[in-house]
């Protein structure tokens, strides 16, 4: 018999994406939260960024990284497109090709190196995919660990690497270090007209890249209005393209356009603002600071880190534009995997004290059915680890039976804060919906409190401080 979830819990739909939520729009008054002058400014908040005003109003730049999502859906709106950042994704492509055809020789690993949004995204999108990958094996690298890198080339050779080294300023001194000790690799066996031909810098400071001796045939730009945790969707993902082509790529960037174009059109009904509002009420009234992603797909275990840096990143701030100190609207994030977090972390969700939101991640299809070992027992493993979503779900809603009194050790409440997102299909345009659901939702939150999402000055004095004191500098 097939696992349903309720109908009274589904919340909206779009495209092939169901919200399941225990709050309902009753629950919640969603007319009300459209209503109210927060919501009408993030609603205009929105209507600016799409116009190119400075959203990120300490730093007075807009924020332009959805242009990138419209690049084949150019005549939608010109308001809503910057021409400069539809030809970088179409140099991107191009140069990619390049690659994967030969003109750089034969090439048959790339080392990525970037931290925070220069790399979580990349990363996320070929651990996912990567038995898909028609291009060359992906290494990203991101710690400063000496480790990191020293294991990583052990087995590679430099004639058929390529590096990419992404950093929006080309100042991360974690990411000049690790390409400082990449070209001491490079030249050991190489000379150093070829160690220069096989770096490429991805950045938004053409001089920067130039002071460390990049080539300027090799420079990649993006523009200075794209944040880096929201830089997936420009040339500083340029390893996605490389590793599995053009027409991946861009279905990725269609998945987002998608949720870009909800939005716009319907934005009472879109997913985002769901989410958003959901957030906003179990944050506010429930006091539910942290918050709890769990995808139920293998695929899909660096997610909860990508969203962890979107959202904190984002949102992890008190003062907003008039200057008041405000409760954060930023959550707590943390999760893993589905089902490994069952076993692991749970128990204390179902039965401790403390006040968590989740997101709960599934999908109705995942693998191909040239995966199958057994066609028969790999279905059943998949009903099963849907059905540990949908099982989930319920217990979070409504606990254990009445007739469990709360003194029994066998208790559990209930009524926890769930959302649980339902995909038809693991695919690249699918994750590309997953991360611009997840970054409206992100901005709606900043936006509801007056704050700025595109900002990081927490994260800058870190670095700052790490240059001023650093004896390798």
């Amino acid at each position: 018999m097939k696992f349903i979830l309720p109908k009274s819990n589904l919340v909206t739909s779009f495209d092939d994406i169901s919200l399941y939520s225990t709050l309902s729009n009753t629950q919640i008054n969603i007319k009300k939260y459209f209503s109210n002058s927060s919501s009408l400014y993030a609603l205009n908040f929105l209507q600016d960024m799409w116009n190119g005003e400075k959203v990120n109003f300490t730093e007075k730049r807009p924020s332009l990284h959805f242009s990138s999502r419209f690049f084949e859906n150019e005549n939608f709106s010109n308001k809503f497109l910057k021409p400069s950042i539809s030809k970088e994704i179409k140099y991107v492509l191009t140069l990619s090709e390049q690659i994967r055809n030969g003109k750089f020789g034969k090439i048959s690993d790339i080392i990525h190196i970037g931290t925070g949004g220069s790399n979580l995204g990349p990363k996320l999108i070929y651990n996912a995919f990567q038995d898909f990958k028609s291009g060359p094996n992906m290494h990203f690298i991101s710690n400063i660990d000496p480790y990191s890198l020293t294991y990583t080339v052990k087995n590679l050779n430099p004639k058929t690497t390529l590096i990419f080294v992404v950093s929006k300023s080309f100042n991360t001194l974690e990411t000049l270090v690790n390409l400082k000790r990449v070209k001491v690799w490079l030249n050991s066996q190489l000379n150093t007209y070829n160690v220069n031909s096989k770096i490429f810098a991805i950045t938004s400071i053409y001089n920067n890249a130039i002071k460390n001796n990049i080539l300027p045939s090799n420079i990649i730009t993006f523009d200075k209005s794209i944040g880096g945790r929201f830089s997936i969707w420009s040339a500083a993902n340029i390893s996605t393209p490389v590793a599995f082509g053009k027409r991946f790529f861009l279905n990725f960037l269609k998945g987002g356009n998608k949720i870009d174009l909800q939005i716009i059109k319907n934005r009472e009904t879109s997913l985002s603002f769901h989410l958003a509002f959901r957030n906003e009420y179990t944050r506010n009234f429930k006091k539910q600071e942290s918050h709890c992603i769990i995808p139920y797909s293998d695929r899909l275990k660096l997610l909860p880190s990508y969203l962890q840096q979107l959202i904190m990143e984002s949102n992890g701030k008190t003062l907003n534009k008039d200057l008041v100190n405000i409760n954060t609207p930023s959550s707590n994030i943390f999760g893993c995997v589905g089902t490994d977090a069952q076993h692991s972390f749970f128990q204390s969700l179902h039965q401790s004290s403390i006040k968590t939101s989740i997101d709960l991640i599934c999908f109705e299809e995942i693998y191909p059915k040239n995966y199958h070992l057994d066609e028969e027992l790999d279905n059943q493993a998949f009903d099963l680890l849907r059905y540990n979503a949908f099982s989930q779900f319920l217990a979070f809603k409504n606990g254990t039976s009445k007739n469990i009194k709360s003194n029994n050790h066998k208790f559990v409440r209930g009524d926890k804060s769930v959302n649980l997102l339902l995909f038809n299909k693991m695919n690249e345009e699918n994750l590309g919906k997953l991360i611009c659901l997840y970054e409206y939702k992100t901005i709606i939150e900043a936006s509801l409190s007056k704050i700025n999402p595109f900002d990081q000055f927490g994260v800058e004095l870190g670095k700052n401080l790490l240059k001023k004191n650093n004896r390798a500098t």
